[in-house]
């Protein structure tokens, strides 16, 4: 299992549903590794750095450190969407 950082953006979907940034790279062993990450000021400008680069500028809600098991099984607790439809 690892740590991932998930960058939640504010507002909602027209579904109702939050936009969700899911880092892949970097990965955690640990939560404390992974909090430390998201929370070090040498650190986070690279991680604004490449969501803005990937999302345009958008407000963050919040950034929030979770196992890739838990994230995955949130994935799956939303209705299937067909391929190329935003989840």
């Amino acid at each position: 299992m690892k740590w991932l950082v998930i960058v939640i953006f504010a507002g909602m979907t027209p579904e109702g549903n939050k936009d969700l940034y899911v880092f892949t790279n970097p990965t955690f062993d640990t939560q404390v590794q992974c909090q430390s990450d998201i929370s070090d000021p040498a650190v986070v400008p690279i991680l604004v750095e490449k969501v803005v680069k990937e999302n345009g500028p958008r407000k963050i809600e919040g950034v929030v450190c979770m196992l890739d098991t838990e994230f995955k099984k949130l994935l799956e607790s939303f209705p299937k969407k067909e391929k190329g439809e935003k989840v």
